[in-house]
């Protein structure tokens, strides 16, 4: 179905209201400090998950390949370092299983603040009676998605390297396609996954029901701001002083600024989902087991509300 231009920017200017309501910079601020602690021990687990099918060496050049890109070739390095020296299944079998369970706890915390993120900005919460349940479902839901994450890792090793074989093929055949080859390979495939992944999440994180559609339409236009503002981010650390500011501890707060702009760009798009569900009038519900929350502002007169504190009957009127 086709849209005015009147709808897609009713759609655009109600979610940056909504983004300011929402306060989003404080909400990717917190994402970046859960990042620091979440992101090796996560790491950690794609590596094991996915050396099982794939040769490990070229998935830790893949990973650490694009981290470098990301944030420089030092911060990628020393990452990997701190990813070695975990010494995770070195120990004895009880400290492996201790540690199993500290690195499953840690991994998945950045999944969690993401969840607490998108069921604030599509307003629903889990009911506080499901409390322990709750929360190990939702350790267990982030874990997955990290293997998911690590699945579709391997599964694009695996479709860039038949592309790359079928582009090699088709360049044999018609030398002019190269250059166009190389590129939509190397911009297709990324919005694809990306996408592919923002649609996961804006699914089956939040504690509400998501309509398909809705969730697909708002990944694709997160990936596409994803990877544009992707340059202009590295651009701008590349450019800039950020790394040498704070010494030793430049590349941690390199990492912080990469994932605090990326997360902006991630939580406007979650934005953007919930207000175009709501203006094609499907709208996002809470789940079985959630409410819808909603915020008022009431400004109230001082003498009345002390007339309804001693006259009770008086709410009912």
């Amino acid at each position: 179905m086709v849209r005015s231009p009147k709808f897609y920017w009713k759609v655009v200017s109600d979610s940056f209201g909504k983004f300011n309501e929402n306060n989003i910079f404080t909400l990717a601020a917190a994402l970046a400090y859960y990042t620091v602690f979440s992101l090796p021990p996560a790491l950690l687990i794609i590596l094991h998950s996915t050396s099982a099918f794939y040769n490990r060496q070229m998935i830790e050049d893949k990973i650490f390949g694009e981290i470098g890109n990301l944030v420089g070739n030092d911060g990628a390095e020393k990452l990997a370092v701190t990813i070695n020296q975990l010494g995770l299944f070195d120990d004895e079998w009880w400290a492996t299983i201790v540690g199993v369970g500290v690195l499953v706890f840690t991994s998945t915390t950045v999944f969690v603040s993401i969840q607490y993120s998108l069921n604030q900005i599509f307003n629903v919460k889990a009911k506080p009676k499901l409390g322990f349940v709750k929360l190990i479902t939702d350790r267990l839901l982030s874990f997955a998605l990290i293997l998911v994450i690590a699945f579709v890792l391997v599964v694009s090793l695996v479709a860039s390297a038949l592309i790359q074989a079928f582009n090699d093929y088709l360049v044999e055949l018609i030398p002019q396609l190269n250059w166009l080859l190389v590129n939509g390979t190397s911009i297709i495939l990324p919005l694809i996954i990306t996408s592919l992944l923002f649609t996961m999440m804006f699914k089956y994180l939040p504690d509400a029901v998501v309509p398909w559609r809705d969730a697909s339409v708002g990944a694709i236009i997160t990936a596409l701001l994803f990877g544009l503002g992707k340059y202009f981010i590295s651009f701008y650390i590349g450019n800039s002083n950020v790394a040498n500011l704070y010494d030793a501890a430049g590349s941690i707060l390199v990492m912080l600024v990469w994932v605090f702009y990326t997360a902006v760009i991630f939580y406007y798009g979650a934005v953007l989902t919930y207000c175009y569900s709501r203006a094609v009038n499907r709208g996002i519900k809470p789940a079985s087991y959630a409410v819808r929350i909603i915020q008022k502002e009431i400004e109230l007169d001082r003498r009345k509300l002390v007339n309804v504190v001693k006259d009770p009957d008086s709410r009912s009127k």
